[in-house]
């Protein structure tokens, strides 16, 4: 929270407390490996590669502009989201320049 604030995601993209936003072009996997178990989640493919200012200044990478983002329940009512910067479909969570886990509010 202290990086992204609240975030609002669905099929489309994710918008960020500040109102910055990620929009996806397409969905290209259903599951991805994670601490070395394949998962059910969603890999997605920014329409455009972003590294978006978040709150505080802060970044999702600070490593270069985000190319693909995941997410995944990571348990009772958690969702976690990986954020990557290269140009091919990520595969692990072990490839992304930062993770981050939101629990559901509603």
């Amino acid at each position: 929270m202290s990086i992204t604030g609240d975030i609002d995601m669905d099929d489309d993209g994710i918008t960020f407390e500040n109102g910055k936003e990620l929009t996806f072009s397409d969905l290209i996997a259903d599951s991805l490996v994670v601490d070395g178990k394949r998962v059910p989640g969603s890999v997605y493919r920014l329409a455009q590669p972003l590294d978006p200012e978040l709150k505080n200044g802060n970044r999702l990478c600070g490593a270069g502009k985000v190319t693909y983002l995941a997410t995944w329940s990571d348990g009772d009512g958690s969702m976690a989201i990986a954020v990557f910067t290269g140009s091919r479909p990520p595969r692990s969570d072990d490839e992304s320049c930062a993770t981050y886990s939101y629990e559901d509010q509603e």
